[in-house]
């Protein structure tokens, strides 16, 4: 029995053994198997592989254009997982030879690359108004560097800087190609005005149903269109070399300062085929002018309590003639009144100028001094809107108050108990011709005019006439001097009719002739008497 127990029990540690041993084997087998990979994994080798592409290659002469530059990496793994190696780093682009073209942006960063990834980089470029149409090469330089080797067991690696070139490919077209020479307007800012484009087709090829779009920058309106909806203009077919004008309708916000103001031209056509498409757009300017006038040489004669005149020069200081002008004043006092505003200007070319005249009543509550006015030009722009330069503050001077004449006595001889003839002379105190002019002298007792009017026709300023009343005095007036008044009615320049105030006036009343008469009658009385006595006395002696 023992026997054959022993022999089991063998036969089963075998078994056993043998189970152990394969257990030991399959877990070394695993280990190895996941060791394995770690252990490859722990060392990389590759590099980037970068490409340079062209999506857009047409470009339009005589523009600064962009190229939009695709750089892509499709890295090359040789060992590893390529998590180090396959990335380009500190990656920068730089056209090395634009052809005829001018490189503009020098070298451009564009960071790392990593595999799959496409980089945008934008490049500009300068093309030359007389560059054919055809195909050019542009040669595009990329620098950048990577880890072509790491091994993270070591910690080694190894770094490269490199750089590759490469060529990509832009087209002129074979197209038209418009072109705007000139644009001349009298737009002025707050107006409306007609400008006129001078179009050329500059291209190789005609250019047929020909459109284009106008649009303005902020504040300018082309004929009524916005810069998202502008309105399209028919041209019509243009040969190579060609020109024709177009006219459009610039209106200007009068806020907009005056000088170049950017105006934008986008062209279409329709090719050989009748298909229409686009055609170059055009960045050119709008010069509008900055007409203005100015005043000069203003004077006034002014004066507190009567009408006066204001004077001056207005000038057409350009740049353009103006056929329709009118100038107006603003007074900013109170105490002056224009009846007229508006001064209708003469035809002026740019340098002329003209002499206005404005008709001025001054408050009799007025303070002597100077005052404001305000003078503005308005005119036309075209004939389609009025414009305005202005206002121009101009100063303004009020004299006092004073008489319109002055009055002294050229002859009187006024006697109690008679009448005379007095005769006054007037002289005109206004800085205007005064006519009409009607004189009336009032008296009080004991003096009395029989004749109390007179005439003058018309006196400049500074001019002086006599005038003839009859005064006569009572034979008891006092022998000294009494007041006569006078007053007067007379028309001005401006045709309005004025009366005075009244105006006091010295009259010397002499002894009357008849006191001296009765004397000498009685002398005479006595004189014939004695000779009658004499010769009484002679005849009674002879007798």
């Amino acid at each position: 029995m023992d026997g054959r127990y022993d022999a089991a029990e063998g036969v089963a540690m075998n078994r056993n053994r043998a189970r152990l041993l394969a257990l030991v084997v399959l877990s070394c087998a695993v280990v190895g198997a996941i060791a394995a990979p770690a252990i490859v994994s722990a060392v990389e080798r590759g590099s980037p592989n970068l490409g340079v592409y062209l999506e857009d290659e047409e470009i339009e002469p005589g523009t600064e254009e962009t190229l939009e530059l695709q750089i892509q990496n499709d890295a090359e793994l040789i060992v590893g997982s390529g998590q180090h190696v396959t990335t380009a780093r500190g990656a920068t682009v730089e056209i090395e030879d634009a052809g005829p073209f001018e490189a503009k942006s020098g070298e451009t960063a564009l960071g790392p690359i990593q595999d799959g990834q496409v980089v945008e980089a934008p490049q500009r470029i300068a093309v030359p108004d007389s560059v054919e149409p055809g195909e050019y090469d542009v040669s595009v330089r990329v620098r950048y560097s990577y880890m072509e080797y790491v091994s993270e067991r070591s910690g080694s690696s190894t770094r490269v800087s490199t750089s590759d070139r490469f060529d990509v490919t832009v087209v002129v077209p074979d197209e038209p190609r418009l072109d705007v020479t000139d644009v001349s307007t009298a737009a002025e800012p707050g107006g409306t005005s007609e400008a006129v484009l001078e179009i050329e087709n500059t291209g190789a090829v005609p250019s047929n149903r020909t459109k284009a779009a106008v649009s303005g920058g902020n504040g300018i309106t082309v004929d009524g269109g916005t810069a998202e909806m502008p309105t399209e203009e028919i041209i019509g077919d243009l040969e190579p070399n060609e020109s024709t004008t177009m006219t459009v309708d610039v209106t200007i916000d009068e806020g907009v300062s005056a000088g170049d103001r950017p105006l934008e031209i986008d062209f279409s056509y329709h090719d050989e085929d009748g298909i229409e498409r686009q055609a170059n757009s055009v960045a050119t300017s709008l010069s509008t002018i900055d007409q203005s006038f100015s005043i000069d040489g203003l004077e006034s004669t002014l004066a507190v309590g009567y009408d006066g005149v204001v004077t001056g020069t207005v000038t057409n200081d350009g740049p353009r003639a103006v056929d329709d002008a009118v100038l107006t004043v603003t007074p900013q006092s109170d105490s002056l009144f224009v009846e007229d505003t508006r001064y209708a200007l003469p035809d002026l070319k740019p340098g002329e100028s003209t002499e206005f005249r404005y008709p001025t009543d001054v408050s009799g509550q007025a303070d002597p001094g100077p005052r404001q006015m305000q003078f503005s030009v308005e005119y036309s722009a075209d004939g389609s809107s009025v414009l305005e330069d202005g206002p121009m503050s101009e100063r303004v001077v009020i004299a006092d108050q004073h008489e319109e004449f002055s009055i002294e006595t050229a002859d009187a001889d006024v006697r109690q108990g008679e009448t005379s003839e007095v005769f006054l002379e007037i002289t005109n105190e206004r800085p205007e011709t005064l006519s009409n002019i009607d004189a009336k002298l009032y008296t009080d007792s004991p003096l009395s005019a029989p004749n109390s009017d007179a005439f003058v026709n018309e006196l400049g300023p500074g001019e002086s006439a006599e005038i003839r009343f009859e005064i006569g005095a009572a034979p008891d007036a006092a022998i000294e001097t009494h007041p006569i008044e006078l007053d007067f009615e007379y028309d001005t320049e401006r045709g309005d009719t004025v009366v005075s105030d009244f105006y006091q006036h010295p009259i010397d009343v002499g002894a009357g002739e008849d006191d001296g008469g009765n004397v000498g009658s009685i002398v005479t009385v006595m004189a014939l008497l004695t000779v009658a006595g004499l010769g009484v006395g002679l005849w009674w002696r002879r007798t």
